[in-house]
């Protein structure tokens, strides 16, 4: 490997949880905002890298936005929280759940240029806090910074969630589009509808048993496989396949922070290599930007090239990592990481370090800062291990990974940089697609959404047609209907598409 000027080390860790009932009374309970509640963070971080003075000392701030509320200059307004100047150097990484692993990466790539010493990066989630204000009447543009709730969290058609086909049939959020990469990775599988729903209760009880031990957990009670998988009243459906205990879950008040700095300043500071967590490398890579867009339904080739590149950063393979934290938003995108990198989902090293999405809490785009948070204090009770953080963005869309060890031979195998892969246009981008159809077509996928009374309202289908395109219609949601793709399988059902006029969506109708 290339040597590079300086290394990036993790010396600080600070995490923060807002929780009436839980952290303070409900009586006490104060809407805080994200400039705020970061801030708290990373004094946090500072004290536990053993120098408070790291919060005055640092050179440079870096952001992860937060969806409840925006700002301008993210970096000077957490400078002002945190009672300092405006840092020499301040960036914020692009909206996405991969945001807190970019940002590290883009940390430790700036450290390495030369261009930063010392950064404090950070970032969280308050939309419990906006809610409560909301359902109570409180006006946050009275008591936190003006503006930001008016400010765009995608930022404009570049970082769209779907698109006009996908909209218009009711795609438009991660709970009705998620369910389209599960069914299809089920069928792929072979496994029937009540086998992948053990198998997904299975894979996140894993995930609930390390929730259930994390001081910062949303949910911090225990939860079985059959808790998380049986559809009950207080376990309904969302999206099919998944019911609400395997949903990340954003209404939470919660945030992390790093203390990120040369190796040299942590030498000149007196910092101890025990203390330090060394950036091995990473890498990030973008698949088809939305479900109908995307190549394959099935697997990630994104996060297997970020991973691949990780990989040649850091100077190791998967059997090389002692310690994992997969995102989790839903547990599909767990299953991709799990295929890319060739790993069993009982694999004895665990998959997470703070419990996942669903049970931890998923706040926003800076949850795997709560992982990479977790990871670094996992290696100061391993000595000579590895850690392996991912994160990922949009409907598992954007994909960031990196590695960090406290072992001087995987430093030195490693070059410390973190990169970007561009996929080519057969792993990213899918069939064309039919804004208004007609005629045979088979089901590629498909999801049905429920009410908060389990009810379905809906039935989703992406559907192939009969020259290879795709396109999107609403499906019946008769009770036969619906227990025909919920109790049967529904991919590979044929039937015919028929166009919706204008605006109105098409409509599927199965064969007899």
């Amino acid at each position: 490997m290339g040597s590079v000027s300086e290394r990036a080390v993790v010396v600080g860790a600070g995490q923060l949880r807002r929780k009436p009932g839980l952290d303070f009374a409900e009586a006490a309970f104060e809407p805080q905002e994200p400039v705020t509640l970061v801030a708290e963070a990373l004094r946090r971080a500072a004290a536990d890298a053993g120098r408070p003075s790291l919060i005055e000392e640092a050179d440079a701030i870096g952001w992860v936005p937060a969806v409840s509320w925006g700002y301008e200059d993210a970096p000077a307004s957490l400078a002002r929280a945190l009672g300092r100047a405006a840092p020499r150097t301040g960036w914020a990484c692009a909206p996405g759940g991969d945001g807190g692993v970019q940002v590290l990466n883009d940390a430790a790539n700036r450290i390495a240029e030369g261009e930063v010493k010392i950064a404090l990066v950070g970032g969280c989630e308050v939309l419990y806090s906006r809610r409560r204000a909301r359902s109570e009447g409180v006006d946050l543009e009275r008591c936190w910074t003006p503006g930001g709730s008016q400010l765009r969290f995608l930022g404009g058609e570049a970082m769209r969630f779907s698109n006009a086909l996908e909209r218009r049939h009711g795609v438009v959020n991660p709970i009705s589009a998620y369910p389209f990469l599960e069914n299809a990775l089920r069928a792929a599988a072979g496994r029937s509808i009540d086998e992948h729903q053990a198998f997904l209760g299975r894979l996140y009880e894993r995930f609930a048993e390390v929730a259930s031990r994390n001081p910062y957990s949303w949910f911090p009670g225990p939860r079985s496989a059959a808790d998380i998988a049986t559809v009950t009243a207080k376990n309904r459906w969302v999206g099919f396949p998944y019911p609400k205990h395997m949903n990340a879950i954003m209404e939470v008040d919660q945030g992390a922070a790093l203390v990120v700095m040369a190796a040299s300043e942590a030498d000149r500071l007196g910092i101890p290599p025990a203390q330090r967590a060394t950036f091995l490398g990473g890498g990030r890579s973008v698949d088809g930007w939305s479900v109908s867009e995307r190549a394959f339904l099935a697997r990630s080739p994104a996060y297997a090239a970020a991973a691949r590149e990780t990989q040649r950063h850091a100077g190791l393979g998967p059997a090389d990592v002692d310690l994992f934290d997969f995102y989790s938003c839903f547990p599909c995108v767990v299953e991709f990481a799990l295929d890319a990198l060739g790993l069993a989902p009982d694999d004895p090293r665990g998959l997470t370090q703070t419990g996942g999405l669903a049970q931890h809490g998923g706040p926003g785009n800076a949850y795997s800062l709560h992982g990479l948070a977790n990871a670094a204090l996992a290696l100061r009770r391993r000595p000579n291990a590895v850690a392996w953080v991912s994160a990922l963005g949009m409907t598992a869309t954007k994909h960031a990974v990196c590695a960090l060890s406290n072992d001087p031979r995987r430093v030195a195998a490693s070059d410390g940089r973190a990169t970007a892969v561009e996929l080519p246009r057969a792993e990213k981008n899918g069939p064309p697609l039919v804004d208004h159809p007609t005629g045979k077509a088979s089901v590629e996928s498909y999801t049905v959404l429920y009410d908060r009374a389990n009810e379905p309202t809906q039935s989703i289908f992406l559907l192939r047609l009969a020259d290879g395109r795709r396109s999107l219609a609403l499906g019946p949601t008769t009770p036969a209907a619906i227990e025909r793709v919920t109790k049967r399988e529904g991919v590979g059902i044929s039937g015919t598409v028929t166009p919706g006029e204008g605006e109105k969506p098409n409509q599927f109708r199965f064969d007899a």
